[in-house]
């Protein structure tokens, strides 16, 4: 496999230099010493090449001065600025006869402040090229702290001398007070902190966790799971690419995946769900993104695949992937847009809701609707193929394609050029459903149109019939290529309820009728309204004010008005109304049955469940009774201190309708989604009378039981 490859040629390059290559793979010999309190790296580098050469180019931070490189004659060639954050100086090394290494000595300070990226004010997105404080360091390829080269890939050894009771981490392999990566790589992380460290030794990786204060409870729990999806993941996928798998906590909130271990932010890490939802997420990227690289000048596919096969995997475990594929698109019909809307293979990261739910969601829906067409096993076998035959190269969406077409024998082109390069998204409406006795059988007949403006998308429908007598659903797939289309089907019985996808297994934007207001919606709002509670105590007035000032610093398009400004409520944007006290706050009641919701004067009731408002905190959703088009959402704390934290922890429940919290903390105690009428997809044939539906069977979710086949290289 290409990492024994690898790994033994690059070290046969630094035991026998010089040597030739035929990849492109340039190795570090890193020696560093970090001065946190002064902001300070001193590197000795010496840099082993992958063929001989009387001159190099690299790049290098403009703070980063050079103090020696023995018998090689340093030029500044000029500035270049790819990064506005990060001035970078463009050297050329010149060697007096050709070399296969060199040496370089450098110093200086490295502090860029941490600096927010998000598009919305959906919850903090912070990040920095590069950061060397008393607090933490945090240094990457994008700080240019290492000599940058023209090279596909890079292998690396580094010690460090640090303060006394810190700890760095980088990828790979410990060794003594450094590590070492001998697979090819594009980044060189360098992570340092006083830590606490806590590891175990697995059947597949050493198991590590970096705490910045003791806990062992916490630790432990990591522990436990990273031993769980190491396994999971070598069994369904091949085995796990490196020496081991740490979690490490940041000094700022973050959710990295870096080869061979994850950095998160301190509240996240001690979120409850994280450790079984985002946390295999991260595991998972050194599968997909850390061990095959995708190549992003033709789209970011790894974010998307990951999710399917970590957060979609875990809920179809827990029989709930509908729900999930529900909320992934009903993610994409709130925040996408034919102005903010792009294809697949324009996708490198996320900068917003938007771009989430394309290079996630719409990219999951893909790997679905891929899985349903193929079959588990050939799709399990094919994200095999396509693992064994790109780690640690750089992969594309054909590249998938091809190992799809390789290990089904079918021809895919079709459906991977209008997933990944076209924008849009079917819509479909169901209509002229017509039921006939003829004899003893039944002619059940309908029509389906895309609606959608774009032209039509081929498409595999599934359509759930129930039967009278019947205790299954009968399941058939629809082929549809163009805008309306007809299809007839004979039954022996009489057909009872027939269903549009119910389950979810087609990207598509979701009807109305299938969508509960939730605060997603809110978040993905391109005109939004905060209306502040002029009757709050002056230090709830103060909080609710912050937290506006806070949003509006993140997003300028909100605007914050005070409830006695106007008289009634505008219609043609979304509203957040803060403050129990709210002048406008009847409209919940209003918009909201009784029996869902009932705001009195000393307790809330939640779907007949009752809350003191004292000592909690309430985040409440609906929709616009004058134009159901735009959410309401409402917020509502008991402390200052809970308004804070009900913000904070608010983007972490976007899906959900209604949420309650209790204490100052703001500890999450009940969570939903409002339920929903009948769907515009579903059409009762017995009308008048009650046709009680079957339950939806679960289908399998995806399972390792065909890991152990061979695989065929190409």
């Amino acid at each position: 496999m290409p990492l024994h490859h690898h790994a033994f040629y690059c070290l046969l390059l630094i035991l026998l230099s010089p040597i030739s290559l035929a990849d492109n793979i340039v190795h570090h010999d890193l020696k560093i010493t970090l001065q946190p309190s002064k902001g300070i790296i001193n590197v000795e580098d010496t840099v082993f090449l992958p063929n001989e050469a009387t001159s190099v180019t690299f790049k290098l931070h403009k703070n980063l001065n050079i103090e020696y490189s023995p018998g090689v004659t340093i030029t500044s060639i000029e500035d270049y600025d790819n990064n506005a954050s990060v001035a970078v100086q463009y050297y050329q090394a010149l060697f007096a006869q050709p070399k296969t290494q060199f040496n370089l000595r450098y110093s200086g300070v490295i502090s860029h402040s941490l600096q927010q990226i998000s598009q919305d004010y959906a919850g903090d997105q912070i990040q920095t090229p590069g950061l060397i404080t008393s607090n933490g360091v945090y240094l990457s390829a994008a700080s240019y702290w290492f000599p940058r080269m023209d090279s596909a890939y890079l292998t690396f050894s580094l010690q460090a001398k640090l303060p006394e009771g810190w700890q760095l981490i980088s990828q790979g392999q410990s060794i003594e007070n450094g590590w070492k990566e001998l697979s090819p790589q594009e980044d060189i992380y360098i992570i340092a902190a006083p830590y606490q460290i806590y590891q175990r030794k697995t059947p597949d990786a050493e198991a590590m966790v970096y705490l910045r204060s003791a806990d062992l409870i916490t630790a432990n729990n990591y522990l436990d799971a990273t031993e769980h999806y190491l396994a999971l993941y070598s069994k369904l996928l091949g085995t796990y690419p490196y020496s081991k798998f740490a979690l490490v906590e940041n000094f700022w909130e973050t959710g990295y995946g870096m080869p061979s271990f994850t950095l998160l932010g301190p509240t996240v890490i001690r979120l409850p769900f994280i450790i079984h939802t985002s946390y295999p997420h991260e595991i998972l990227h050194n599968w997909w993104g850390n061990g095959v690289y995708p190549d992003y000048a033709s789209g970011n596919w790894s974010e998307g695949l990951t999710s399917y096969l970590a957060d979609h995997l875990l809920q179809e475990q827990r029989n709930t992937g509908a729900d999930y594929r529900r909320t992934a698109l009903q993610r994409y019909t709130d925040s996408v847009k034919s102005q903010n809307d792009f294809p697949l293979t324009a996708f490198r990261g996320r900068h917003g809701q938007a771009s989430q739910a394309i290079g996630y969601g719409k990219s999951m829906m893909f790997f679905h609707m891929l899985r349903q067409q193929l079959g588990d096993e050939i799709f399990i076998k094919g994200l095999r193929h396509f693992y064994q035959n790109n780690l640690f190269k750089r992969a594309g969406f054909n590249t998938l394609r091809h190992a799809f077409e390789f290990v089904s024998k079918k021809e895919l082109g079709d459906e991977f050029k209008q997933w990944t390069t076209r924008i849009g998204a079917p819509s479909l409406k169901l209509s002229n459903v017509a039921i006939k006795k003829i004899a003893t059988e039944y002619s059940m007949s309908l029509s389906l149109k895309q609606t959608q403006i774009e032209p039509a998308f081929s498409l595999y429908i599934p359509i759930l019939i129930q039967l009278e007598g019947k205790e299954q659903y009968v399941e058939h797939i629809f082929q549809m290529d163009q805008k309306e289309k007809t299809l007839e089907l004979t039954f022996d019985t009489q057909p009872l309820r027939i269903m549009i996808d119910p389950r979810f297994d087609l990207f598509r934007y979701l009807d109305p009728s299938e969508i509960p207001s939730s605060f997603a919606q809110l978040f993905a709002a391109n005109k939004a309204l905060i209306i502040l509670p002029s009757l709050a105590s002056e230090a709830l007035k103060v909080g609710y004010k912050e937290l506006a000032d806070d949003w509006v610093k993140r997003a300028p398009t909100l605007k914050i008005k005070w409830d006695t400004e106007f008289n009634s409520l505008p219609t043609d944007r979304a509203i957040w109304l803060f403050g129990q006290s709210n002048k406008f706050l009847s409209i919940m009641n209003r918009s909201i049955t009784a029996e869902l919701f009932h705001n009195q004067s000393k307790h809330l009731a939640l779907n007949k469940k009752l809350f003191p408002k004292t000592d909690h905190s309430f985040a409440i959703t609906t929709f616009n009774p004058v134009n159901p088009k735009q959410a309401i959402g409402w917020i509502a704390a008991d402390s200052v201190s809970a308004i804070s934290n009900v913000s904070r922890k608010l983007p972490h429940y976007k899906k959900y309708s209604y949420l309650v919290f209790e204490g100052d903390k703001a500890k999450n105690i009940y969570k939903g989604k409002w339920p929903l009428n009948d769907s515009a997809l579903i059409f009762t044939t017995l009308k008048g009378q009650t046709t009680t539906a079957l339950p939806l069977t679960v289908k399998p979710a995806l399972t390792y039981s065909y890991s152990s086949m061979e695989l065929e290289s190409d």
